[in-house]
């Protein structure tokens, strides 16, 4: 069996799929005898790579652009190349978060107050503040900013339109910041997060000591138990049966559904394998379940 590890990419998560590219290349190959790691520039340089090499499974390790977004999916359902993670529904959906909200919403999970920001007027129809603003598809919290009041806002809305387009508006929840991992039906521990200050953005995700990760959470087992069922619920709402990462903020002990991570980052320290360890399985066996879960 053939196995190719892609990683790379064009979006603004590269330098993460990569970390996550060799660390699911060397796990694997500790279990198989035929992976090969491919690093792609863009869309089609990653299909033509595919293509040329023939494998039986891809390990998607792209992070953001066509490599979450249901593109590459889609692409590897019609070459009739069996995949890792969600499919090509379930990625669109999880990397549009206004989608995602308002099924959530339809569904009854908590998710804090919403708005699509197609341009800087929108604001005008926000009555919740403080709010936070961010590009509506994108991950590792590239371009989250906050705002108090509604010239702020419409400042921050401005801005980010120059670059990302559209934006969403969220409510501003103050708490604890959770993460839930789930591979198949099962529900992993859940992850309290503490950054050392501020909130959990890009420098506090991926810089050295700048957040504590505390699992067991320390949480009472009712909460607990009440977290991993409104991640699984979220999971299930967009189709999830593959694998993902549910990011939570608890607020006055209500779990409210921040998004979901169709492909989280999957390095020896990132949070799933962190999640799945706690539960008895290690980087090695995680990437083989996930492998066989594709077969």
């Amino acid at each position: 069996m053939k196995i190719a590890v892609i990683c790379g990419g064009n979006s603004s998560e590269r330098e993460v799929s990569l970390k996550t590219g060799e660390a699911v290349y060397n796990a694997l190959a500790a279990s198989y005898s035929d992976v090969y790691c491919l690093e792609c520039k863009d869309e089609s340089d990653c299909i033509e790579k595919i293509m040329n090499s023939k494998p039986n499974i891809v390990f998607i390790a792209l992070h953001g652009g066509f490599g979450e977004n249901g593109q590459l999916q889609a692409t590897l359902d019609m070459l009739k190349i069996k995949y890792t993670g969600c499919g090509f529904a379930q990625s669109s959906l999880a990397m549009d978060k206004f989608a995602t909200k308002s099924i959530l919403k339809a569904f009854n999970i908590p998710t804090a107050m919403f708005k699509l920001i197609k341009k800087p007027e929108d604001i005008e129809d926000i009555d919740f503040y403080p709010v936070c603003i961010k590009p509506n598809n994108e991950g590792s919290s590239v371009g989250v900013e906050f705002a108090e009041n509604k010239k702020e806002a419409k400042a921050v809305a401005e801005k980010l339109l120059k670059n990302h387009h559209p934006l969403i508006a969220e409510k501003k929840l103050s708490g604890k910041e959770l993460t839930v991992g789930i591979i198949g039906d099962t529900v992993l521990p859940v992850i309290w997060i503490k950054p050392k200050n501020g909130f959990y953005d890009y420098h506090h995700k991926y810089t050295k000591g700048a957040t504590e990760y505390i699992i067991p959470s320390q949480l009472p087992q009712k909460i607990e138990n009440l977290v991993q069922t409104i991640a699984y619920n979220a999971y299930k709402a967009i189709g999830c049966n593959s694998y993902a990462r549910v990011d939570i903020i608890l607020e006055n002990n209500i779990p409210y559904v921040l998004e979901i991570n169709t492909i989280p980052g999957m390095t020896q320290t990132s949070l799933l394998p962190k999640a799945a360890l706690a539960k008895g399985i290690s980087f090695e066996k995680l990437t083989k379940m996930l492998v066989e879960a594709a077969c």
